[in-house]
């Protein structure tokens, strides 16, 4: 049975236990983690590129993820991977680790700005307050 291990995510400092071996693409699903995939983990997009970060207690050494794989080394073939980039989809988690997910690779939801004002309204209201002074009943 695979064991636990923590996996720190960069910058949006999710934190969380995953079982060892899980890809990464798959522990940032599970922390709630903003990591673009498009092709669903096929590892052919190249959008879940992630880089091997680093925090006190864990160094970031190349041998707590897995090797590079086909699907790394045939994306490698038809587009280049930045130095010391992975591919979050193709790329496991063997021990604790800390994963930084650069701009380019993070899911942001839409914001639309614009400036805020009060339009002018004409004020002409269909009914109107009238004070209307009725005698008493006989």
């Amino acid at each position: 049975m695979s064991e636990a291990v923590d996996v720190s995510f960069m910058p949006s400092g999710r934190r969380g236990k995953v079982l060892a071996g899980a890809t990464v693409l798959d522990a940032a699903r599970t922390l709630g983690v903003d990591l673009d995939s498009i092709c669903g983990g096929r590892g052919i997009c190249g959008r879940c590129q992630v880089e091997l970060g680093e925090r006190p207690g864990v160094p970031a050494d190349t041998d707590r993820l897995s090797e590079r794989g086909p699907v790394e080394i045939g994306y490698q073939g038809r587009r280049q991977l930045a130095d010391g980039r992975r591919l979050g989809c193709a790329t496991r988690v063997l021990r604790d680790v800390v994963v930084r997910v650069p701009a380019s690779s993070q899911v942001h939801r839409q914001v639309v700005r614009k400036a805020v004002g009060r339009p002018t309204v004409p004020v002409d209201p269909v009914v109107q307050l009238r004070y209307v002074e009725v005698p008493e009943p006989t």
